[in-house]
């Protein structure tokens, strides 16, 4: 039997301003997004280790990538990270793509918390980067997805 799914609702963020936002992250300078021959998920990885390092308390400003969005015609090559904010239980796979379903504006449009929750951590990164580059709300896209409960995800932190 496979593990349940839920719909988590989140942000996305495509993988050139991500790029731009792990280099203001990890001290790298403010220089464009290159196309170099380091894989794309790396720069996850980057991400994933930086909030590693932070405090427990620092930590839970921060949220984690919990999907990539791969180009099917490169395997290492992701187009967009997925930050999740919340979820609910999955019902119907019209939740995801029908605009009718009860619960698609509810996972498809940010709440007050939601939007609470990217200003604290957009924040928390200007604040963290000495205000050397501020990144914007609007360089983000609120999206759902289906994926693990939250019960049946390994985590490693």
């Amino acid at each position: 039997m496979s593990p349940p799914e839920v719909v988590w609702s989140g942000y996305r963020l495509d993988i050139h301003s991500f790029k731009k936002f792990i280099m203001v992250l990890t001290g790298e300078g403010d220089c464009p997004p290159s196309d170099d021959d380091e894989s794309s998920v790396d720069w996850a990885y980057e991400y994933t280790a930086w909030r590693f390092e932070l405090s427990p308390r620092d930590r839970a400003k921060t949220p984690r990538i919990r999907y990539l969005e791969l180009n099917p015609d490169a395997p290492d090559d992701i187009t967009h990270l997925f930050f999740p904010v919340r979820w609910i239980p999955s019902k119907s796979p019209r939740q995801l793509d029908d605009p009718t379903h009860p619960d698609y504006a509810t996972t498809h449009e940010p709440n007050e918390k939601d939007k609470a929750k990217l200003d604290r951590w957009l924040t928390y990164i200007h604040e963290t980067n000495g205000g050397k580059y501020h990144f914007s709300a609007d360089m983000f896209d609120f999206t759902a997805i289906k994926d693990l409960h939250p019960a049946y995800e390994w985590r490693i932190f």
